[in-house]
């Protein structure tokens, strides 16, 4: 009876020593960022404006303008969680072949970006730069593309702000339900400080939104996305689109992907000139 006891104390000491880990260490697991230790050179051919923006709560943000030519209106790009703008230039130039200006920005401690975070203040400094860019194209629809980390940005952004379309690239529910699937031993709802509650926005979205997801993603499971979509579908002008065998990171390689994506641009842009003709 002891030695069970004495078995179930250190199993229990041991749990408790792994939650105290997570807690203290997420910021670790969840940010994956890299530095740019010198002035940020680009490597795309397309013209790139940068942005160095004073935001709310002693924020410093990096961000890019990709332009091109004779822009059809703006995407507002929200990156995933690893690497920095040395990196995500080139999936802004990627979009920024379908027509669209793109404008994106590297979070709190990613590239040349500063500032101590907290959900809060990511969030706030996305609001800033989204209020910021936006105004410069007030006569032109917006787009707010969300990939990974940045869709539970991007969901909240187009909950709060107003856009033309929402696209949402390897989106999860909400990075509880993520943390669940990794460490569903851990009372993730508890410990973690970044929560990024997509489900609570998302059916608060009033323009139309466009999902992404891959059957083989090892990062963000496929469910997390579906049940994303359940909880919004009915209420949303909401469409979900499936990449069988596709993984995190490599869904911009297959057709459909650019067939759908490049049909949402179209239908967003159609609904925009038929809101702007004169009655």
């Amino acid at each position: 009876m002891e030695i069970a006891l004495h078995i179930l104390v250190v199993l229990m000491l041991v749990y408790a020593a792994i939650c105290v880990i997570y807690f203290f260490f997420q910021e670790s697991f969840i940010f994956v960022p890299s530095f740019i230790p010198d002035h940020f050179r680009t490597k795309v051919s397309t013209p790139i404006e940068e942005f160095r923006l004073d935001t709310p709560h002693n924020g410093k943000i990096h961000a890019i303008l990709l332009k091109a030519e004779n822009p059809r209106g703006l995407i507002f790009y929200l990156h995933g969680n690893t690497g920095s703008l040395k990196r995500w230039q080139f999936m802004a130039e990627e979009l920024c072949s379908y027509g669209f200006d793109v404008f994106a920005l590297d979070y709190r401690g990613y590239g040349e970006s500063e500032g101590s975070r907290s959900e809060a203040k990511l969030h706030r400094d996305v609001e800033f730069c989204y209020d910021y860019i936006s105004s410069k194209y007030e006569s032109q629809p917006i787009i707010i593309y969300g990939r990974s980390l940045g869709t539970g940005f991007a969901t909240k952004l187009a909950s709060r702000r107003k856009s033309d379309g929402l696209v949402l690239e390897t989106p999860f529910y909400s990075l509880i339900d993520v943390a669940k699937h990794k460490l569903p031993i851990l009372p993730a709802a508890a410990l973690l400080r970044y929560k990024l509650r997509s489900d609570l926005y998302l059916p608060h979205v009033q323009c139309p939104v466009q999902i992404f997801h891959g059957t083989k993603d090892k990062i963000v499971p496929h469910r997390s996305a579906m049940k994303l979509y359940h909880k919004a579908q009915g209420i949303n002008d909401i469409q979900f689109t499936t990449l069988v065998g596709g993984r995190h990171s490599n869904l911009n390689t297959y057709p459909l992907f650019r067939d759908r994506l490049s049909a949402f641009f179209s239908s967003v842009l159609l609904l925009n000139s038929h809101r702007a003709a004169p009655r």
